[in-house]
């Protein structure tokens, strides 16, 4: 009897006490990640995962050249501001080189106004990184990279980006990068 009483109460006792409690988790709730995409404008006649952060600037006239893309955000409202940072790759020497300091580049311009057009000048794009357009070779990445700030506080970059966040018909939530590639 005293084994039945036993293998009754404690299982019992057990569902009630845990039960009972409410468990909370020490984690914050996630909510969605930054949605941003930049595209190339004009986007390339046959868009592919492999082009799709490419705009080629032909070498000889990259002085005068601009980078010119489309910004879109499915959650623009819960952007605070999208930071475009830059820099030069040759091969893969990248021109600053990151630090702690400046894991991104060197700030070129901070976009609060998503869902529109923007565009830099190849020419400030390189002084920003100290490479002069006759140092320039064929196959050379002008290469801007980009941060989100969410209105709550949460950044978004090429770090911790992912396709499991919300995802675009090209699969992917967040553009961390659009190249420059001179030719």
């Amino acid at each position: 009897m005293k084994n039945i009483i036993k293998s009754t109460f404690i299982p019992v006792l057990l569902a009630i006490v845990f039960g009972s409690c409410e468990q909370k988790s020490p984690f914050p709730e996630i909510k969605n990640g930054a949605n941003f995409v930049a595209l190339p404008d004009p986007l390339p006649a046959s868009v592919t995962a492999a082009n799709v952060n490419t705009i080629t600037v032909a070498l000889t006239g990259a002085a005068s050249a601009s980078m010119s893309f489309t910004t879109k955000s499915q959650n623009a409202v819960e952007i605070e501001k999208v930071d475009a940072y830059v820099s030069h790759v040759r091969g893969t020497t990248v021109t600053p080189a990151a630090t702690t300091a400046a894991p991104h580049g060197v700030m070129v311009k901070s976009i609060t106004t998503l869902n529109g057009k923007e565009q830099l000048p190849v020419s400030d794009l390189l002084t920003k990184t100290g490479v002069t357009a006759a140092n320039l070779k064929a196959n050379d990445r002008i290469r801007v990279r980009f941060v989100a700030t969410m209105k709550d506080g949460r950044v978004f970059s090429w770090q911790n980006s992912g396709p499991g966040i919300t995802v675009n018909p090209l699969g992917t939530t967040f553009t961390p990068l659009l190249d420059v590639l001179l030719q």
